[in-house]
């Protein structure tokens, strides 16, 4: 046993070598790395999509959200009336305290709603970009790694070009550099929801005293409407 053991680590040894000599040696050819660099892109390009779809689904469910806090805010309006017009002042008051509420909520989701449409627009434009002059790289992918290989070996200008080949690296840099701002973009969205969320609970805790304000003019509404001669209308 012990006359094996130093055989198979020294054959463990060389096999892990060998791989990361391999691996050396393809990061080494500039022609490889800018293949390697427009597949990364097309990866994270097909990964913004994805968040792009789920960000689509996002704002449509905040869109159902918005239309039934609305339509629950008339409904408890309606039912606040309704109290009064029985004389039960606490229940109006119950009423106008769940309308308060929904108000609250639908303010913010209604904030939320835009600002999750900004997102959605922001990422479509920087996605098109993107497909866009992803789709020109390809087309000139061969040529691309050619240069590269080229400039290495220290080609003379204006046989194939070194300074081209800087530029077109930054090309690819740049479009990189975009689909890492998308996920800037999605992180100061979030801020700013967060904060929106955080000014309606603040909102939300001065609801005794709107529901106390709401439910004088209400009375005033009303009393006043009682005034009116029969068959006159506002």
């Amino acid at each position: 046993m012990s006359d094996n053991k130093p055989g198979l680590l020294s054959r463990l040894k060389n096999s892990i070598s060998s791989t990361l000599t391999s691996a050396v040696d393809a990061v080494s050819d500039p022609g490889q790395e800018v293949a390697l660099m427009l597949d990364d892109l097309a990866t994270q390009i097909q990964s913004a999509e994805r968040d792009l779809h789920q960000a689509v689904v996002d704002r449509k469910m905040m869109e159902r959200k918005v239309e039934t806090l609305a339509k629950d805010e008339g409904d408890w309006q309606r039912r606040a009336e309704q109290a009064l017009r029985l004389d039960n002042e606490d229940l109006a008051r119950q009423a106008l305290r769940r309308k308060t509420e929904l108000t609250a909520q639908l303010a913010e989701t209604r904030l939320a709603h835009e600002e999750q449409g900004r997102l959605v627009e922001a990422m479509q434009k920087n996605i098109a970009t993107s497909k866009q002059k992803l789709k020109m790289l390809n087309l000139r992918r061969g040529s691309l790694m050619a240069q590269a290989r080229a400039a290495k070996r220290g080609v003379a200008p204006g046989q194939i070009g070194d300074g081209g080949t800087l530029s077109r690296m930054e090309e690819i840099e740049t479009r990189i550099a975009s689909l890492e701002a998308l996920n800037e973009v999605q992180a100061e969205m979030s801020t700013e929801v967060q904060d929106a969320e955080l000014d309606a609970k603040l909102a939300a805790l001065e609801g005794d005293s709107k529901v106390d304000d709401e439910l004088a003019a209400l009375k005033a509404r009303m009393k006043a409407q009682q005034s009116l001669p029969s068959g006159s209308s506002d």
